[in-house]
């Protein structure tokens, strides 16, 4: 049986020392496992969202054109995708309409990136209108009887 020397510290941080210079070998396999790990824990934040499938300011073909239309005022249609639901807006001038598919009454959370959020009410036809026109970045968050979806961040 092996005496240990932890009666004094320096023995003690020799002995911690050889302990760890005998793990070098699987620092690798360690930090590795350790990646692995720490991947899995925004893993139903990622399941949950929905990307943008369509930005109707990005739909032309002349990306001169494009560019100009982003920057008017032009109505503008934003197609979120996921599973089980998607999410259409529609910007019409400072008004923003949208729509969750399938259809279900449920609940829209509404998030800036300045950390305001604002709560908004679908009806059983999936319909909802934002109040006002948020400013800078934004996401919502669904729910509804048929499911749950995270969109990524717009700026409307």
């Amino acid at each position: 049986m092996t005496r240990h020397r932890w009666d004094d510290d320096d023995h003690l941080l020799e002995d911690l020392a050889a302990a760890v210079r005998a793990t070098e070998p699987l620092a690798h396999t360690i930090a590795e496992h350790a990646e692995g790990a720490l991947s899995w824990r925004t893993i139903d934040d990622d399941l949950l969202l929905a990307s943008l499938t369509f930005d109707s300011s990005m739909a032309s073909s002349d990306p001169a054109q494009a560019e100009v239309r982003a920057e008017s005022n032009a109505d503008r249609v934003l197609v979120f995708t996921s599973t089980p639901l998607s999410v259409e807006l529609e910007v019409v001038h400072s008004e923003v309409f949208g729509q969750i598919l399938p259809p279900s009454a449920g609940e829209i959370r509404v998030e800036t990136a300045e950390g305001t959020t604002l709560t908004v009410v679908v009806d059983e036809s999936g319909f909802f209108e934002l109040p006002a026109l948020p400013a800078g970045a934004m996401r919502l968050r669904c729910d509804t009887a048929t499911g749950r979806v995270v969109t990524d961040w717009v700026q409307l």
